[in-house]
């Protein structure tokens, strides 16, 4: 056994174990939900795919991997049942699971075969066509996941702004669409060093070995922020929740319920709480959470989160240029307006004031 052996075997075992905890860690996480339980699947494929691979340096159990054809799908049903208010799995899912069947299938009857090559990959056998079905429809599963899997986190981060008066990485899914990114440029890293293979001579790179890096690593990377995600959306209970949940607002009501939000800023400054939702605000004004959206953006053409802020800037931009606050240090000053830290209050009033808050003050105050 060589060194090259030696890695990949270590690379397998580290990968399998990973994996396997990972997985066990999900499915026993307190309050463990429906996308808890998607990623512990994921998981538990790559560890799977290792095992495999393990089996495989010394017997013939598979012709070739079939675990990477659900990596694309899984990612997207993770995130897509974590960003959804109300997760729940889709019949159409089924169909995903079809090349996943078909290529088990045929890994167990060319387990002996010399399927995935790529010296020969171009060989006139009777395996070329399979070889390029695999390499293809891989391709397009792991690529076109990821794409659709980036699209679904764009369109949540716009979403949570009629949610949330604040960001966090576990609201944002920051994690999760570096993750998605670097999924598609890892992978399309991969296949094209693959065809480079199969075409250039003298290139010796192996797939297979930076394929198994490259899970290992998002082993790591789902195990340790799907554990330490939370849900996103703010829960209602029962007794909150709105009989009639379609039920629009008439325009008299949305001038009153309009009245009693700005009331509700002025007066009572609920904007200085720095982890402000919609359920908060909509619970203080005694209606549902969507009434509150439907005044927002019918009544002053602006969401939730912007609203919220705008508040916030207004104070701060007072209170920085009061000299009875000299005293009191720039964050200080944001952190008493509502914000909840330096870098999304210095962005926000930038984009809003054009100035961050330290040259506002400077500009603005005579020495």
């Amino acid at each position: 056994m060589d060194a090259y052996d030696k890695l990949n075997i270590a690379i397998l075992a580290i990968g399998f174990a990973q994996s396997f905890y990972a997985g066990i860690m999900m499915l026993l996480k307190k309050h463990a939900r429906l996308p808890d339980r998607v990623l512990a699947v994921w998981l538990f494929a790559i560890a799977f795919q290792m095992l495999i691979s393990l089996f495989n340096t010394r017997y013939s159990i598979m012709g070739f991997p079939i675990s990477p054809f659900v990596y694309g799908p899984l990612l997207f049903i993770y995130i897509n049942t974590l960003i959804s208010d109300k997760p729940r799995l889709r019949h159409y899912y089924i169909s995903w699971s079809l090349p996943v069947i078909a290529f088990f299938i045929l890994a167990l009857i060319y387990r002996k075969q010399p399927v995935l090559i790529f010296d020969n990959f171009l060989a006139a056998d009777p395996l070329r066509g399979l070889r390029f079905a695999y390499a293809i429809l891989l391709m397009v599963s792991i690529i076109g996941y990821s794409i659709a899997t980036f699209v679904r986190l764009d369109k949540h981060r716009r979403k949570i702004k009629d949610l949330y008066s604040y960001t966090s990485q576990k609201i944002t899914l920051g994690w999760a669409q570096f993750v998605s990114i670097s999924f598609f440029v890892f992978y399309f890293g991969l296949f094209a060093m693959g065809f480079t293979r199969v075409f250039a001579e003298n290139f010796h790179f192996d797939p297979l070995l930076a394929g198994n890096i490259i899970l290992v690593f998002y082993s790591f990377a789902f195990s340790i922020f799907g554990y330490q995600q939370d849900r996103i959306y703010p829960e209602l209970t029962e007794k909150e929740k709105p009989k009639y949940e379609r039920s629009g607002l008439q325009k008299k009501n949305i001038e009153s319920l309009s009245k009693k939000l700005i009331a509700l800023m002025e007066e009572e400054k609920l904007y200085r709480e720095p982890e402000l939702n919609i359920v908060d605000v909509a619970k203080r004004l005694h209606v549902p959470r969507h009434h509150v959206t439907q005044v927002l953006n019918e009544k002053m053409g602006r969401n939730f989160f912007t609203f919220i802020n705008n508040y916030r800037i207004e104070e701060a931009k007072q209170r920085l240029l009061d000299p009875a606050n000299n005293n009191l240090t720039v964050l200080a000053i944001g952190f008493d307006a509502g914000f909840n830290s330096k870098s999304s209050f210095n962005t926000l009033f930038k984009k809003h004031v054009g100035l961050t808050p330290s040259d506002y003050r400077k500009t603005h105050i005579k020495p």
